[in-house]
């Protein structure tokens, strides 16, 4: 897998399409402030729930919790059914909204089920062990794009992206460590950079799975 060649492609396709890729993720962390502070949960926003130290000085109440985890599960669904409006940009170089809307009608219980499940298996495993957690996480790297682009079961989109990812979880690790230089600059402009810097990996990341679904396909 070529990581230098899908970046740089990734970079060609944002040209003059940076807005149109941020925009539905702007809208989408706008709606879920909203929510948030209508259920007075905003002043918890910078809480990090899988630190339990953390819980224990906000010493937040059980409902409180309950009412976080879904509204982050329910705007993490509406997260991975953005990236088939991505994806098929990637494919077609159109945008279209309502690739969003269908995603969420045709596979959100499937989005939903596969979301949960991959979370805490990855946050189960990270509690036993670091590294074996990075390794469970990256052989789920690519289960989101098997959800939204194929007509697999939730279990089976997990299995597939186990099987896809065979061989290719050191080369995704080190992708994805490449952006750290850029993530690391974002602070010293004040945030501004992510308006390039967002579009550029969420393109980048969608490049590498059609890579990799095209490496598969010939191994069959």
């Amino acid at each position: 897998m070529n990581r230098v060649e899908i970046k740089k492609l990734a970079k060609s396709k944002i040209k003059g399409n940076k807005w149109n890729i941020l925009w539905p993720i702007l809208v989408i962390e706008f709606l879920e402030s909203v929510v948030e502070r209508i259920f007075h949960l905003d002043h918890l926003a910078g809480v990090d729930f899988t630190n339990l130290q953390s819980l224990a000085n906000f010493n937040i109440p059980t409902s409180v919790s309950i009412k976080l985890s879904i509204i982050s599960i329910i705007f993490g669904v509406i997260l991975v059914a953005y990236k088939r409006y991505v994806l098929n940009f990637v494919r077609t170089g159109k945008f279209e909204f309502n690739d969003i809307i269908d995603c969420l009608k045709e596979k959100w219980l499937n989005i939903l089920i596969s979301y949960v499940l991959t979370t805490l298996i990855v946050f189960v495993c990270s509690l036993l062990f670091v590294v074996p957690g990075i390794i469970i996480s990256l052989a789920y790297g690519v289960v989101t794009y098997v959800v939204i682009d194929t007509d697999l079961s939730a279990i089976d989109s997990m299995k597939k992206s186990r099987a896809m990812m065979k061989g290719y979880k050191w080369n995704y690790f080190v992708f994805i460590l490449s952006f750290i230089g850029w993530i690391l600059l974002v602070p010293f402009t004040i945030g501004i950079l992510l308006i390039w810097l967002v579009p550029y990996m969420v393109v980048a990341d969608c490049i590498y799975y059609e890579r990799l679904r095209e490496i598969t396909k010939e191994k069959r």
